[in-house]
């Protein structure tokens, strides 16, 4: 499975609640938790499935860049 596909199916699983990049790669097990997670979501934000904002992410609390499933 390619990484963006992983990246898409865990934002999709945690549906409807938001989720930061950090966040993104330690649920996913990677060693780079910024620099990769942020070229996917910023791709994914482009689309009309995901919706990408500044909240509060729903794993650390912390209130930053977060994305969703729309």
């Amino acid at each position: 499975m390619s990484r963006p596909q992983e990246v898409n199916d865990f934002i999709t699983k945690l549906r409807p609640r938001a989720v930061c990049n950090k966040c993104i790669a330690q649920g996913l097990g990677w060693a780079n938790d910024t620099a990769h997670p942020a070229q996917i979501t910023g791709a994914l934000a482009t689309t009309s499935d995901f919706i990408q904002e500044t909240g509060v992410c729903s794993i650390c609390k912390d209130s930053k860049k977060v994305i969703r499933r729309a």
